[in-house]
């Protein structure tokens, strides 16, 4: 008897949440693509191989049953989520479980869907009345004048924050993007991605003894584990996208950087535990302040999450790894939008004086690399550089003496030495001290060295993350 391999495409989700601003529409537009997921469900499928992120990839056995998914699924997927469309494809597999040459088959099915244009369930003509701040017409039974999209967005949050408060009584209403900022007004968007599926998929069953359903729900369980791990006790984060290898979240910018350690660190631990077989990821965090667009944000952290995992592939093959080492990347942006990472590398940090050209990207940060910079070395600097005498301000001074003068800079950040040596000797040395583990070249005196084939300082790093984080409490 066939088996069909069905697939479904969920377009367009990225939008779909960070349409606007508010908090209470990202959460209500996460929920709803969640539930996404789950709704194949209701069509009985023989076997699930795959549901997570809006990649569903389930088998039937019924022709008949089929027919019936591929004829209403997209249609109760769309008007469940206006924004939202959906790509399907089928193929006939051979065997019980879809082999890699067959999910690559309905892959490129599903690929060919995808250029094909749909028409919004909300299209209009100019009679109608707009909602604002989505050009999209008013829904009659909209009790506060929204669009379909936006005032299911506001059910789906309604509901979930109904759940969430019998759990939590203390739970406050997160309707705006200021309940996860901190007092600087900052929040963090990141963005994380496993490393080599693409490699390990077709030896899977050589290297965990899974099949591909198998290793899929294992996959999504393990990224659940790190993620809830990770944000234990956390009360300023809220995932967006959280399924499979994939995790996007928002949150406050104070504990961004520390979170994200953490779920690379439990990343690890529990593919290792669900799958017996390490897998690592990379990570991009962009700082922004709360009233900027939250979909340029997710942009650059998706931006910084490809420059990482760029950076550590070519570390694992000039250095003959097993593995891609897990690593992230970080901004704050200052720029009214993003266009790319080459051309922030190119606009803000990149300083060229009369003698040399100093690079201001000193990351990746690496989980665990003796010869890289390491992300807790890093955050023992930061933290080093907060303390009371630090001489951060004037070194804020230093780097834009650099833009001018390499010798007169260079005399600046004598003096700014013995200055702060004079002032507090004591904190002087562990600031020097953290500078020689985290990168042995470094130290006060000289903050320019080089990696990565270019000359590069950490300080620019450094101030980023005291101008957008208050000290721990």
């Amino acid at each position: 008897m066939a088996k069909y391999l069905y697939g479904a495409s969920v377009q367009g989700i990225q939008d779909f949440i960070f349409k606007t601003n508010k908090l209470i529409e990202v959460i209500g537009a996460s929920e709803i693509v969640k539930a996404i997921d789950t709704m194949i469900n209701i069509y009985k499928p023989d076997v699930i191989v795959m549901q997570a992120a809006g990649n569903i990839k389930v088998i039937f056995h019924n022709k008949d049953e089929l027919q019936k998914v591929v004829k209403n699924f997209p249609k109760e997927i769309m008007q469940n989520a206006f924004g939202i469309t959906i790509s399907q494809a089928v193929i006939i597999i051979h065997g019980d479980e879809p082999t890699k040459d067959e999910i690559n088959t309905l892959e490129k099915k599903l690929k060919i869907q995808r250029n094909k244009p749909a028409i919004p369930l909300d299209l209009h003509s100019n009679i109608l009345e707009l909602y604002p701040k989505t050009a999209r017409p008013i829904w009659a039974d909209s009790k506060e004048s929204l669009d379909v999209a936006t005032q299911q967005k506001h059910d789906e949050y309604a509901k979930w924050f109904k759940k969430e408060r019998e759990k939590n009584p203390k739970l406050q209403e997160l309707k705006e993007l200021t309940a996860l900022s901190n007092g600087k007004n900052k929040i963090a968007i990141i963005h994380a991605d496993g490393n080599g599926l693409g490699e390990l998929l077709p030896n899977l069953k050589e290297k965990t003894n899974l099949t591909i359903t198998e290793f899929s729900q294992k996959l999504d369980t393990a990224t659940h584990k790190a993620f809830e791990r990770a944000s234990a006790g956390v009360e300023k984060i809220r995932p967006v996208i959280l399924g499979g290898d994939d995790m996007s979240v928002v949150c406050d910018a104070n504990i961004a950087l520390e979170f994200t350690k953490d779920f690379l660190k439990y990343f690890e631990e529990e593919t290792q535990k669900e799958l017996k077989f390490k897998l690592t990821a990379c990570a991009g965090i962009a700082y922004s302040n709360n009233k900027y667009p939250l979909h340029y944000a997710l942009h650059l952290a998706e931006a910084l999450t490809s420059q990482t995992k760029k950076h550590a592939k070519a570390l694992r093959e000039k250095e003959k790894l097993d593995f891609v080492p897990s690593s992230l990347m970080f901004h704050n942006i200052q720029s009214s939008n993003f266009q790319s990472w080459d051309k922030f590398i190119q606009d803000e940090l990149t300083i060229t004086n009369d003698t040399q050209t100093i690079h201001l990207d000193f990351g990746p940060y690496y989980l665990e690399h003796k010869e890289q910079p390491q992300i807790q070395d890093f955050i023992h600097t930061v933290e080093a550089y907060r303390c009371e005498g630090s001489p951060i301000s004037r070194l804020r001074s230093w780097l834009s003496e650099l833009y001018k003068d390499n010798q007169s800079a260079k005399d600046m950040l004598e003096r700014i030495n013995i200055i702060t040596q004079e002032k507090d000797r004591w904190n002087c040395e562990i600031m020097d001290n953290n500078l020689k583990i985290f990168n042995k070249n470094l130290s006060q005196n000289n903050l320019i060295v080089p990696k990565d084939g270019e000359q590069k300082t950490p300080i620019y790093d450094v101030l980023q993350i005291l101008s957008t984080t208050e000290a721990k409490r």
